[in-house]
């Protein structure tokens, strides 16, 4: 399969198999700034740092959803 170049470049920027680059928009977007800007702004560290906060609150949050679930079931 021949992909074109600008075929190539979808796949290789596509939210959806790019989970990284999704995230550097939507923190990007949250901290009022250019995707551009955060990559030569911020420091790896620091985006590490953000990463590792969204897993928790994403990890948190699908606890409680369970736990919600659990007792609705148990409710009937």
């Amino acid at each position: 399969m021949n992909l074109t170049e600008s075929e190539a470049l979808l796949r290789r920027t596509s939210f959806r198999n790019n989970p990284d680059l999704r995230f550097q928009f939507k923190l990007a977007e949250k901290l009022g700034m250019t995707v551009a800007e955060l990559r030569s702004k911020m420091p790896l560290k620091e985006y590490n740092q953000w990463i590792l906060l969204y897993t928790l609150e994403n990890e948190e949050r699908n606890k409680e959803i369970a736990m919600a679930e659990a007792e609705r079931k148990k409710r009937g």
